[in-house]
């Protein structure tokens, strides 16, 4: 690794945020730019995007999601019949009921 140390310059701070700067270690991302006697770094800020189709209803069977095109879209989980006493009925009118609730949010 190659070190080198200048000595007698200014260091500019140029902060994205609302972070105060003390003598304790922080670490902070951005770009360190270099003229002449003068350092310069400019912290990054990463954006945070809206998230995509936020979830308006999470249920045991199903899940009920806003689209980015202003339309609802409902969607059935893994469902597992590999136990003894499943009952198709029972599952069936458990979906039936948190399909109700999920469409009662839309309202």
């Amino acid at each position: 690794m190659y070190k080198k140390v200048f000595s007698n310059v200014s260091l500019q701070v140029l902060m994205q945020q609302q972070t105060e700067v003390t003598d304790q270690p922080i670490c902070l991302a951005g770009v360190l730019s270099k003229n002449q006697n003068e350092f310069r770094f400019e912290q990054s800020v990463k954006i945070k995007r809206p998230r995509r189709n936020p979830k308006l209803y999470e249920g045991q069977y199903v899940s009920l999601v806003h689209r980015s095109d202003d339309k609802y879209a409902c969607t059935l989980k893994h469902i597992t019949t590999k136990d003894k006493d499943f009952d198709y009925h029972n599952v069936a009118f458990r979906i039936y009921l948190e399909l109700i609730d999920a469409l009662q949010i839309i309202r």
